[in-house]
């Protein structure tokens, strides 16, 4: 399956939800259909549509999810999935930006995730910061990324000078 639509609620809603279109899938057995929901995933398999069968798999999902609060539903001509949010420490629930998450969640070889290894958490947040950033952010960080290995901006924090003491940060271009 590669369409899909993904709604990610409003503020604080307890569900997001995943549009499949399917046209038909209404007239089959319940029995064909099946979604495996993980606190990272969902799988959904339908056997035997008009001859074929379909598959939509999404590991990495943005936020974790409660399999117990998931589910799917069938319509005439396509298929619902609601995946249940899981609620935050602080009794709400997480705003989802995507289904899935740009972000890897795994572990490095020695056991510790990446956030705990300082340098590769910095790099992480300069390559969130280009990959989601506007065109302005991202020539800002590859002009600076070719005058440091040209060696054009020094040592240490010679480079922010021009911050004007970061007072409303108007050195910034913002």
């Amino acid at each position: 399956i590669d369409r899909f639509s993904f709604d990610a609620g409003g503020y604080n809603s307890e569900k997001v939800t995943v549009y499949v279109p399917l046209p038909g899938v209404g007239k089959i057995s319940r029995d064909q259909i099946t979604c495996d929901f993980t606190p990272t995933s969902f799988d959904l398999i339908i056997h035997d549509l008009e001859g074929k069968n379909f598959r939509l798999v999404k590991d990495n999902l943005d936020k974790d999810i409660d399999p117990t609060k998931s589910k799917y539903i069938v319509k005439a001509d396509k298929i619902v999935l609601k995946l249940g949010k899981c609620k935050t420490e602080y009794g709400s629930f997480d705003h989802w930006s995507d289904l899935t998450s740009k972000k890897a969640k795994k572990k490095m070889a020695n056991g510790k995730s990446e956030a705990e290894n300082p340098s590769d958490s910095i790099m992480n947040l300069m390559k969130n910061m280009y990959d989601e950033g506007d065109d302005n952010m991202k020539r800002m960080i590859g002009e600076t990324m070719m005058k440091q290995r040209e060696g054009k901006l020094g040592d240490g924090m010679g480079g922010m000078d021009d911050l004007g003491g970061m007072g409303g940060m108007g050195g910034m271009g913002l």
